[in-house]
């Protein structure tokens, strides 16, 4: 394993190139000072891990990730820092980054990664080797140059001198519809994954024509494998030349497309049950006369491209015809950490579920939201529970947390195997929540939560509720935040602010009131709170709340 450790701080980075030399005798490791001198070290000798710090002169660490990331290498890079922020985190993943790592190095830790590092290294090379031989396979069987040719056309960058190589192939002249059916497997398990790319050359074949004689329903059609990269799933192309009146009517355009639809889905329900059919439609809206430009076909291969995005989303049950597609809606996103934190450590995991089945079925908009976002947010949440439980839960259910928003996430084929990830993982927390709530001090601390609760508006301090429930103020400090991950001050303060925000948004009350209500007797130090806590001023909150009450009405 090629090994890069990127640190402007000179001991660190002796040391960390230290540590790995001594995990690792056999692996080859390399150091650059900052950012910009480990750009050109990863350009020139695409080491297989680099190892990260964030903040640093000249170029930071999450800056060297983003320009990694768009020059498409594919180098696995960790950030290392020492700020135990979200943010950072939040920003790292975006942006493509694998894992993450606390200064001090705990030499554990660096050693899971490496572990886990090596193992994805080498599936992924296992994985090229397979694609590389079936792609050898597809290759001989059929014309890779004719292949190229076809790729160029749809994408509309054929030279004009090699059209004629296509000439044949008179329905390409007129073509009314485009659509991109890809192969992939129904699960996200890499065995089954492995299994199908086995079957492949044979499946390929059989639907490549399957998909000619569906389309022949409907006029004229072809359908040809198209060239992918290794790695990605396996795509069939098939152009259609539609029997239709000129001009066509909206309604038998919809009736069209019902029927196109419902061949599309009985070719898929004829599939083996952990075979996965999608399929993204580009198609014309039929003018009195033919459109020839020069753009056309490229349009319609991107319309079925993105629609083909957009089969992630159960709704559609696989098949997305591009013209369907509804402009991208503002992200809606409903779930407090906080809340969902709470309901975990419930005796049932359902409301913690159901939270989470709700946010995520609102921010999908009907299949209408954006993949990508559905699996940041997703990513975003495991973080979140990672953050706030980190403390309490054991550090392998950290580690598998971390898997989950890294790797998991991204590789889900549908919103109905995301969220069931998703669930899988937050029932995993809740087990391990309340485990731990086992035992006398669990009890006096579920007590001291609901105390809290009902005695919010008086001033009650730490040392009122330690003489409460006998103990000695010191170690019930060090107990409620060993055993929930927060101080009494901090669960007072959530608490307080939570019932500030339900008042302000009702909007009946004034500052002052809310202030005394939520246990404040100072206006001035509850504003300060508000805001430390919420990031607004309670005057915005409450004008943010009415405003989108207001909007919400109006829809």
């Amino acid at each position: 394993m090629n090994i890069l450790i990127v640190d402007d701080e000179p001991r660190h980075l002796r040391g960390m190139a230290a540590m790995i030399r001594t995990m690792r005798p056999h692996a080859q490791v390399s150091v650059a000072k900052d950012g910009e001198v480990a750009l050109a070290s990863i350009r020139s000798e695409l080491p297989d891990v680099v190892l990260s710090d964030i903040q640093m002169p000249n170029m930071d660490g999450l800056a060297l990730l983003k320009l990694v990331a768009e020059e498409g290498i594919r180098t696995k890079i960790v950030m290392v820092s020492a700020f135990n922020l979200f943010d950072y985190a939040q920003t790292a993943i975006r942006h493509g980054a694998c894992d993450y790592l606390l200064k001090p190095i705990d030499a554990d830790k660096v050693e899971e990664l490496l572990q886990r590092l090596e193992h994805q290294l080498a599936m992924e090379e296992k994985e090229r080797g397979e694609s590389a031989e079936l792609k050898q396979r597809l290759r001989l069987a059929s014309s890779a140059y004719r292949s190229r040719l076809l790729h160029l056309w749809l994408s509309g960058d054929l030279p004009p001198e090699e059209r004629e190589e296509l000439a044949d192939w008179a329905l390409l002249r007129e073509v009314d519809a485009l659509i991109v059916t890809e192969i992939g497997s129904g699960t996200n398990d890499a065995d089954d994954a492995n299994d199908q790319q086995a079957l492949l050359p044979s499946l390929l074949q059989s639907l490549t024509g399957q998909l000619e004689q569906a389309g022949a329903a409907f006029g004229q059609a072809c359908a040809w494998p198209l060239q992918t990269e290794p790695g990605q799933n396996i795509r069939i192309v098939t152009a259609l030349r539609l029997r239709r009146p000129v001009p066509i009517s909206a309604a038998e355009l919809n009736e069209l497309n019902r029927g196109i639809r419902a061949v599309l889905l009985a070719l898929s329900a004829s599939r083996q049950p952990d075979l996965r059919l999608s399929h993204g439609i580009g198609a014309a809206v039929f003018p009195a006369e033919p459109d020839t430009g020069a753009a056309r076909i490229p349009n319609l291969y991107l319309q079925a491209q993105t629609a083909l995005a957009y089969a992630f989303h159960d709704e559609w049950q696989g098949i997305v015809n591009g013209a369907e597609l509804l402009p991208a809606p503002a992200a809606i996103f409903r779930l407090d950490g906080e809340q969902l934190f709470e309901a975990l450590q419930e005796p049932s995991p359902a409301a913690a579920e159901a939270l989470c089945r709700a946010a995520f079925q609102e921010l999908a908009a009907s299949g209408h939201a954006d993949p990508k976002l559905m699996k940041d947010y997703a990513a975003l949440t495991i973080m979140k529970i990672k953050s706030r439980t980190k403390d309490i839960v054991e550090r392998q259910l950290g580690s598998v947390l971390t898997e989950t928003a890294v790797s998991g996430i991204p590789a889900c084929v549908s919103s109905g195997a995301l969220i069931e990830l998703l669930l899988l993982r937050l029932n995993e927390v809740h087990r391990s929540l309340n485990a731990r709530k086992q035992g006398r001090s669990e009890l006096i601390i579920e007590q001291c939560l609901c105390w809290i609760q009902e005695h919010y508006r008086e001033d009650v301090t730490l040392e009122m509720a330690a003489d409460r429930f006998h103990f000695n103020a010191s170690y019930f400090s060090t107990l409620m935040k060993s055993r929930t991950g927060r101080s009494f001050s901090d669960h007072l303060t959530e608490t307080r602010m939570r019932r500030a925000k339900e008042l302000l948004g009702a909007g009946q009350l004034r500052i002052y009131e809310i202030a005394e209500q939520c246990g404040y007797r100072d206006t001035k130090y509850f504003t300060r709170m508000f805001k430390r806590q919420v990031g607004l001023s309670p005057e915005a909150y409450k004008h943010m709340e009415s405003k989108s009450s207001g909007n919400e009405g109006e829809a």
